[in-house]
């Protein structure tokens, strides 16, 4: 089955935060990004896919300046306006059947066989969404971390036909159109622990760790070394 995956990553254009477009908002979420997601990305050991995290135009010369401070990133890993991203999308599927369209937020990370995971997926006919359930959080500022399982998170992937993609077909997720909604299309489930959803000083909404099923430090190290590189 021919196939394409491509990361989707909303940067700064989703939220209601104004903070989003300043520069110490930006400064400090690539520092973020580069700790923990760039780390991901460059784990996996299959990097045949394309990482889109897409900014507001508006930022653009901000990010491309903060950027430059730092090595340069992979080429599949990359910042760019939605228009743009399309744009790159489009050159990356080319002919292929089918798009896998895996969400992400640019703070968490997927474990170093995920896209290797994806690759070797063979869905049921019909199926449309591929969920994971099964994770850990870590609260980097405390350092602690816990396994988690959420019925329905943001971590899935959405199986396209490239050509209705690129003609601009896209789901429509049922009730009030939520990621606790995509259990509701044609699914399968993910088993494998396969996000971590990091916790940082900049979080939109605070979170804390459950007290119960706190990991020791040795076990923290063991799993992280499989999440970043």
């Amino acid at each position: 089955m021919s196939k394409k995956i491509v990361i989707e990553s909303n940067f700064n254009t989703f939220g209601f935060n104004p903070q989003r477009l300043t520069r110490t908002w930006l400064e400090r979420r690539i520092e973020i990004f580069r700790n923990f997601t760039l780390k991901s990305l460059q784990a996996q050991t299959n990097q045949n896919f394309l990482a889109i995290f897409k900014i507001v135009p508006e930022t653009e010369s901000i990010l491309i300046e903060i950027l430059a401070k730092y090595p340069r990133l992979p080429r599949n890993v990359m910042f760019v306006t939605p228009q743009d991203g399309m744009e790159r999308i489009k050159e990356f599927v080319g002919s292929c059947e089918n798009l896998y369209l895996v969400r992400m937020e640019s703070d968490d990370m997927y474990h170093k066989s995920y896209i290797q995971q994806l690759v070797d997926c063979r869905p049921k006919a019909g199926t449309l969404a591929l969920i994971n359930q099964n994770g850990y959080a870590l609260d980097s500022i405390n350092g602690e971390m816990v396994p988690m399982f959420r019925t329905s998170p943001p971590y899935y992937v959405f199986l396209y036909k490239t050509s209705e993609y690129l003609s601009g077909y896209r789901f429509k997720l049922p009730g009030r159109g939520t990621h606790g909604n995509v259990i509701e299309l044609p699914h399968e489930i993910l088993t494998p622990r396969n996000f971590v959803e990091v916790i940082h000083h900049y979080n939109s909404l605070p979170r804390q760790l459950p007290v119960k099923g706190r990991m020791s430090k040795a076990e923290q190290q063991k799993v992280l070394k499989e999440f970043m590189a």
